[in-house]
């Protein structure tokens, strides 16, 4: 798949994130090392790396497609005047749908 050009970062700094997200999504899949392990690993917080997994599983793989999924479909639910709470819970919902595996929130827990 052909890799989108990022506004504001340089080609060589989109080939090291990309490469970096291909990895860190790779392990995630085929190891048993935790976000909070990865986070370490990579230097990043455990909510980046989060951010890093599902976007490539929306995209596939690919963090870039998955990241212009999101937004496309986040912005059609804004077009339609949907904001908040409600906007978070249909992109959760929608994300699902897609296959990425969502952290349980507070109140879903039991």
């Amino acid at each position: 798949m052909r890799r989108l050009l990022m506004k504001g970062i340089s080609e060589e700094n989109q080939k090291i994130q990309f490469d970096r997200n291909s990895v860190i999504y790779k392990q995630y899949k085929d190891t048993d090392i935790t976000m909070d392990g990865l986070a370490d690993e990579y230097n990043l917080t455990k909510q980046r790396v989060w951010q890093i997994i599902r976007r490539c599983q929306l995209g596939n793989g690919d963090y870039y497609h998955g990241y212009v999924r999101y937004k496309e479909k986040e912005d059609s639910l804004k077009d339609l005047g949907v904001k908040g709470n409600r906007l978070h819970a249909l992109m959760r919902k929608w994300m699902t749908e897609q296959g990425a595996k969502m952290i349980k929130l507070r109140d879903e827990r039991e």
